[in-house]
This record gives structure tokens, sequence and C-alpha cells, in this order.
């Protein structure tokens, strides 16, 4: 399937790699203080595995869904445990008292429409355990403005604290805490990423690159700086028992 292949395909970033692996890690951290020790893990779209890395690090029991087949493969040669299919519906049977934490990272903007995200929380909701943590992160639609359309041709859904917070109310989920990053950035630098991420910033970038492909790594880059919201949430009773 070529759908979306470029994302998996493109090249890193030089340095970018070490960047991306320290975001997952302050992620982690974020969600740390709410998941017992080997805690059960399920990723909906861990693409690249970087997620994944950070949970077998800490001896979690990690399941990820992944759309794509190739990237499937390439996680299971890693020693992962992976479905390969499109949520929603989340085809898994989940552990006897549900899993602990079941993160997403950039997929709910992929989504459709309002019909797939409520689906795919209420599926959450039900795989959860009661004091289970349900957590997604997505791009700020509302601080990036037409970016939100223009960094990526799958964006479908627009994603802010108070969409997502509400689809989560109607899908039987709690929100116990919201979070905003920018890259891996924290404290005075997370401020002073910020100012970079301007776009009159972009614009200048954009003006000394000298050729498309330096346009390119110069649009990549800031949009790493650009803001996400990390929404965590707990199932409700009746959710989690399916009701």
């Amino acid at each position: 399937m070529s759908y979306y292949k470029y994302y998996f395909s493109s090249k890193e970033i030089e340095g970018s790699a070490s960047r991306i692996k320290a975001k997952n890690r302050l992620i982690y951290n974020l969600l740390s203080p709410w998941l017992p020790p080997a805690a059960s893990v399920l990723e909906l779209g861990p693409g690249k595995g970087w997620f994944a890395q950070v949970c077998q690090e800490h001896g979690h029991k990690y399941r990820g869904v992944e759309a794509s087949q190739d990237q499937c493969l390439a996680l299971a040669a890693e020693g992962f445990d992976v479905t390969c299919a499109k949520v929603p519906p989340v085809p898994l049977m989940p552990p006897p008292d549900g899993f602990d934490l079941i993160y997403s990272a950039h997929l709910l903007e992929h989504l459709a429409g309002a019909e797939e995200v409520h689906e795919l929380l209420r599926g959450c909701a039900g795989l959860a355990r009661a004091d289970g943590i349900v957590a997604m992160l997505f791009p700020d639609g509302l601080a990036m403005g037409p970016h939100f359309w223009n960094c990526d041709y799958t964006h479908v859904f627009p994603t802010s604290e108070r969409r997502v917070a509400q689809a989560m109310a109607d899908a039987g989920l709690d929100v116990i805490a919201c979070q905003r990053l920018r890259g891996h950035y924290t404290g005075a630098r997370q401020l002073l990423a910020g100012a970079a991420a301007r776009p009159l910033v972009l614009k200048a970038a954009s003006a000394l690159a000298r050729s498309p492909e330096r346009r390119d790594v110069v649009y990549r880059g800031w949009m790493y700086l650009q803001q996400d919201v990390l929404l965590l949430a707990k199932p409700r009773a009746a959710a989690a028992a399916g009701g």
C-alpha cells in the first residue's frame, strides 16, 4: 500500500533521532506517575516504534496496533508484539483486567471524522483497566493554524484540547490531566521553542534555503517545534465494564 508510505520511507533529519527519543522519554515521564511496575501498555499507531522502545526499556508488557504492514514487520523484527490492522475498531482482546495504559500519538487527526474518533475512544475506554489511563497526544490545531493542514495531506480531523476532551467525555472517559509540549523541550527552552515556532521564523529561514530539499528540511525542523497536547483520561466505571 502506497498511502502514507512517504512518512516511513523519508530520511530522518540529522540529529532528529535523538530529539525524537528524548521527546518520547519526556512523554513517558509525564505518564509514569499513573503506571504500576511492569504495566501492560497498548499503543495504537506505533509508527517507527519510538514509544515502544521506551516501554521496552522500562520492562512493560507492550502491544501495538499498526496500519502499515511494512512497519509491522519491522517492529516484529525488533521483538515487539504488533498486530497489523487499521483502527478503529481496535481488533484486540484486553488482558483479563484490561490495559494499564492505552496510548496513541498523532493518530486522531488522521481519522475520517468525529464518528471514527468516538469509535476509537469508546474502544479505548472498554479496553482499559478501571484505574487505567487512556492518553492521547495530538497537534494543537488552534496554535498551528493553516499549518495543521499544510504539514500533512492526511490530516482530516482538526484536533484541539477542547474538541478531544469533548470526544473523550462522550466515549466514557474523564480527563484528569493536560500537558502541552514543544518537542522535547521544557522550562525556558520550551519558551524559546515557542518563539522559534512563529510563522515569521519559518518565512525567514525558508528564504535562506537554497533548494526545495533544504526548504523541506527547514519546514520539518520548524514543525517539530509546534505545540502538541497530551490529554490523560480515566474510564468511568460503566465504560470500563463495557456499559
